[in-house]
Parts: structure tokens; sequence; C-alpha cells
């Protein structure tokens, strides 16, 4: 492919994925804890997808984690994640979400001039205890409660409002046709014409309807590592972090990703799926249009969770193995998927919704 034709295809990607994570020095991260927080602790660093990310420790074993922020994230983007989980802390306190840390001087978050002379976000929360999801056991129970603190988020979201929350960002669904763009970066002619089925299936089914969907700020990533779960209760659900793919789309975009990670490991992924939709009608329920299409919803988060680190691994080249190090898995579950018929399937998602 031509240098030429490596440009064009990166405009798919959100200036926050073209941007690489720039990690600020740990002692400068220290230092801000001190002076903008007045905290003083050991910052380790942490890896993110496109920010720099530290867990800070305090000598009495307090934990918080400092986020800042990817230099090409638009500061009104920073305020409105901040702003999102004052809110959803204040409509419904029981959603275990990170608690911001207010500066010395009241701000949510704040501006800073980093060492490389980029100006960066800057957010300090809580450090919710508990471990991912993904590394725990799974259970049907678990699925359940998962679908049940979406249906919560989505509630306290819905009163939700920023000036923010259209802008454009690479894992917003409503930009998956774009998603083609990517597929040059496989070189299996087989992995490309599955994916591009799926892109297909996506423009025809979702693509006409997309526009009239109901739609509001939604989390957008309620994935394995950003629920956190009691590691000796793994059925209990600690935590729900990471606010930074929020956007204004469709609710049904909100379920379908939910639903497509918690295909896992599980021998009958749409069973899983039902499972988080079980747990979702409790608080909210989809009509019978959304309901119809949270797999094919599903099946295009896959699409994205394949496309868009096979494409950064492109860019990236240093950090390619981080970022394709789930690529075996999701291949897997989509075999899983296509091994059941798409009807049943979706007959399966209308019963879990009723």
């Amino acid at each position: 492919m031509s240098i030429m034709n490596n440009r064009a295809a990166a405009r798919v990607l959100g200036a926050e994925l073209e941007t690489g994570a720039i990690a600020v020095p740990p002692d400068q991260a220290e230092m801000i804890a001190r002076e903008h927080y007045g905290l003083t602790g050991k910052a380790e660093w942490l890896w993110g997808e496109k920010d720099s990310n530290y867990r800070l420790t305090l000598e009495d074993g307090t934990g918080y984690l400092l986020k800042i922020l990817n230099p090409a994230e638009d500061p009104l983007v920073t305020a409105m994640h901040s702003q999102a989980l004052l809110h959803v802390e204040a409509l419904d306190p029981g959603i275990p979400v990170q608690r911001i840390i207010r500066t010395r001087a009241g701000a949510a978050d704040f501006r800073f001039l980093a060492d490389d002379g980029g100006e960066r976000g800057v957010r300090m929360v809580t450090f919710v205890p508990g471990m991912a999801q993904r590394t725990a056991a799974h259970s049907p129970l678990q699925r359940q409660k998962i679908g049940v603190l979406l249906g919560r988020m989505q509630k306290a979201l819905k009163s939700f409002s920023h000036e923010a929350a259209s802008h454009r960002i690479t894992w917003d669904m409503k930009h998956a046709m774009g998603m083609r763009d990517l597929l040059a970066a496989f070189t299996d002619a087989r992995q490309r014409a599955r994916l591009e089925k799926a892109i297909d299936d996506f423009e025809m089914e979702i693509v006409p309807v997309m526009a009239s969907l109901p739609a509001q700020v939604i989390h957008n990533d309620f994935n394995m590592e950003n629920i956190l779960v009691d590691p000796d209760r793994p059925d209990e659900i600690t935590g729900i972090i990471d606010f930074g793919d929020m956007v204004h789309a469709p609710v049904v975009f909100d379920v379908g990703v939910a639903a497509a990670y918690q295909i896992g490991r599980e021998a009958d992924p749409v069973e899983a799926m039902c499972d988080l939709v079980r747990g979702y009608r409790s608080e909210c329920t989809l009509s019978d249009v959304e309901i119809d299409l949270v797999y094919t919803a599903a099946v295009m988060r896959l699409v994205m969770r394949l496309a868009i680190p096979q494409w950064r691994a492109k860019l990236f080249p240093d950090d390619a193995e981080r970022f394709t190090i789930r690529s075996a898995s999701v291949w897997e579950q989509l075999a899983r998927l296509d091994a059941i018929p798409k009807a049943d399937a979706i007959d399966r998602l209308r019963a879990a919704n009723r």
C-alpha cells in the first residue's frame, strides 16, 4: 500500500488514536499530584490505549488514578468525561464508578504544559477495587448483573448533555462504515471477506434506520477490562471504569458493545449475550426494532476490535503486540457466533428481552 493510501486510511481513526500515548515521566506525575492535589505518593505507570495513566499510591496505601490525557484530546471532551462521572455519582450513587478528586482550586480537571511542550488535560479519580472481569470466573448471574448496571448507567446518563457529546471518536459505531478503509491491513483474504460481510450487514440493516433509533450519551465501552469484580465473589461487580469512549449515539449500540464483550470464552456465545439482555431488561427495555439490531451491532463491535488495533499496529509498530494481543480470541468469538444461524440468535435475543 502506498504512503498516500496509508495516510488516507489513517484518517478513519480519530485524532485520539492517530496520536500515540505520550508518556509523562513518573516524577512529573508525582509533582502534578503534589502541586495540584496536595497529595504526595509514588506514581506507577499503567499502559493505556491513548492516555498516560498512573496509579498514585500514598504512604498510607491509599490509591488514586492520575490520568494525563492524550495531547489530541479536545479540552471540551476532557470536561465532558469529568462532568459525566459527577452526573452519574449524583443521580445514582450506587453505580460503582470512579469518583472525581478535585484539585486544590476545586476543578474536576485542568490543563498543564508538559515537558515536551504539549498541553495536556489531567484528571484524578479514586482507584476502584477489584479485578478485571476478563481474568475472573464468569457466570450467567455475573453477566445479568452487568446488564443491570448497563441499564442503570443509561438511566443516569439519559439526563446528561454536553456540547462535546457528538465529538468524533474512532470507537463510535455511527462511523462504522469507515472500517472498510482499514481492511487493507489484513493480508488474509478470508479474514477480509468475513469483515467485509459484517460491514455489509451493518450497512443494510442499521444504517438506514440509525437516525431514527433512540439515542443519548452512552458509556460505549462496557468491556471486560472496564468491569471490575470482587476476586473472592466474582458475581459481585465492584467497578465500572473508563468513560473515555463516551459519545452521543443510539442506545442499542451500548447494548451491542456490552453483549459483544460478554461472549468471552463461552461455548454458546448467544446465551452469554442473552444473559446480559436479561439483566438489562430489568432496568430498560429495547423496542422490537432495537432488539433485532443487537446481534448486528455486537458483530460490528467485533469487527472494530479487529480492524482498529490491526491498523494502529501499522501506525505504531513498536506497540503492535499490545494492540493486537486480543485479536486471536476475537476471531474465535466471531467463529463461535458464525456457528449459530443468525435468525436463531435474533429469536433468542428477542425472547431474552421479554
